[in-house]
């Protein structure tokens, strides 16, 4: 499995919109699995499953590591095609269609329906055990290019930080989520 992936397919940046999409991708980049494995993990109902991992099989992000036959039906196991993906920004230049620019919107809107959820449920506020405080904040930064290169790579080192999954089968984990961008200003 590669590193990092870049994504240059609006269809599949459409794909990872859906946010279980992106649980089930992150979950196979975690290790290769099966999709009965991955529906226990996050408690969900296999069949529920099935199309949206064929989905991104088809689309190239997942890979079969194995198959088995099992009780008259083939198991297959998948592993996601890298353990980082990224969206290549070249997707958004010259959207004289505004294609992009729509997958870009559904991209936020699914970031926006979790943190609406957060803040709704209370487990934005940290009332409950183990919950944290949401960060929510929209930030301009004016610096020298120096100084821009410096924020973004302490920015980088945090998303590596965070995708490192080395306590995620612990009993007192818990899910967090973020939604970044980083990007100049005119």
């Amino acid at each position: 499995m590669k590193k990092t992936h870049k994504i240059n397919d609006l269809e599949h940046v459409r794909l990872l919109a859906d946010p279980l999409k992106l649980q089930l991708l992150q979950a196979f980049a975690d290790g290769a699995s099966t999709t009965k494995a991955v529906a226990s993990k996050l408690g969900e109902s296999v069949t529920k499953l099935y199309r949206h991992v064929d989905a991104l099989h088809e689309a190239g992000l997942l890979e079969v590591v194995s198959e088995q036959q099992k009780r008259g039906t083939i198991e297959r196991t998948f592993r996601a095609i890298a353990a980082r993906f990224e969206v290549d920004q070249s997707l958004f230049t010259d959207d004289a269609d505004g294609g992009a620019a729509a997958v870009a919107r559904e991209v936020l809107r699914a970031g926006e329906q979790e943190i609406i959820s957060a803040l709704a449920t209370g487990k934005a506020t940290g009332d409950k055990p183990g919950d944290e405080d949401l960060i929510l904040m929209r930030l301009r930064i004016r610096a020298t290019p120096a100084r821009m290169k410096k924020l973004r790579g302490l920015l980088q080192e945090w998303i590596d930080v965070a995708e490192d999954s080395e306590d995620e089968d612990s009993d007192d984990a818990i899910d967090a989520g973020a939604l970044i961008a980083f990007y100049p200003l005119d």
